[in-house]
């Protein structure tokens, strides 16, 4: 089986690990953490993805996006390690998406796995492994699904994504947000999220109408979506 590797995620374990150490080490504690996934999951081949930041597409719906890391340190070797997984493991630098998104291509349309410790990529059905926790699992479409509509109503506040309590004051309670593991329809899993903000800005008499809920969703939806295929823009079921 192929893989898909979160290189973003392995570039910022390591190089934080490797501040102080030299340079040549932060580089075979790269290639060794690339080695291992793949003798783990006994890979037939892998693909590592990175992220080229600058361009990312989100920024443009939502200029707020990630705002809350602009001043996040980083890694001291952060530019030599992604050099080398570039140029010495061949790992795919992903421009005007993230890396997420292609591996989110990469399970749906080819079938491939997905290694990385981000929850964000439960959202995307398939084979998943997390190296940290030594675990693979599987999401069906279903649970991808209801996980994606579930981020709707908390938000990710990682991202500096907005969710119902940053957006109208209402905390996004079990009782509303439980409900999404007996769905099994995006359109369903939409209307319940929907209805929870517009009783949300009900109940605080806020001077937001239909529209606005319509928009904030767009907005949250399109920066959450893990992308499924080339290209593409998270519209309302």
């Amino acid at each position: 089986m192929r893989w898909a590797i979160d290189g973003d995620i392995i570039v910022y374990a390591v190089g934080f690990a490797s501040n102080d150490d030299p340079v040549e080490y932060a580089l075979r504690s790269t290639r060794t953490a690339v080695e291992n996934i793949m003798h783990t999951l006994a890979a037939d081949a892998v693909d590592v993805h990175l992220t080229f930041g600058p361009d990312n597409y989100r920024f443009d719906i939502d200029p707020n996006y990630k705002g809350n890391r602009s001043d996040a340190p980083k890694p001291v070797h952060i530019q030599a390690i992604r050099e080398f997984m570039v140029e010495e493991l061949g790992a795919i630098m992903n421009y005007g998406q993230e890396a997420d998104d292609a591996m989110g291509i990469a399970a749906t349309q080819h079938g491939h796995g997905i290694a990385t410790l981000d929850k964000d990529l439960d959202g995307i059905p398939g084979v998943h492994y997390n190296w940290k926790k030594q675990s693979v699992y599987w999401v069906n479409p279903e649970a991808a699904d209801q996980f994606f509509y579930k981020q709707m109503l908390t938000g990710d506040s990682t991202d500096n994504i907005q969710g119902l309590f940053k957006r109208t004051g209402v905390k996004a309670m079990k009782k509303v947000v439980e409900p999404l593991a007996y769905m099994d329809d995006p359109s369903e899993m939409y209307a319940h999220v929907k209805q929870v903000y517009m009783d949300a800005v009900a109940a605080k008499v806020m001077p937001s109408d239909e529209s606005d809920v319509d928009r904030w969703l767009l907005q949250q939806g399109r920066c959450l979506w893990i992308r499924r295929k080339e290209d593409e823009l998270w519209v309302a079921p």
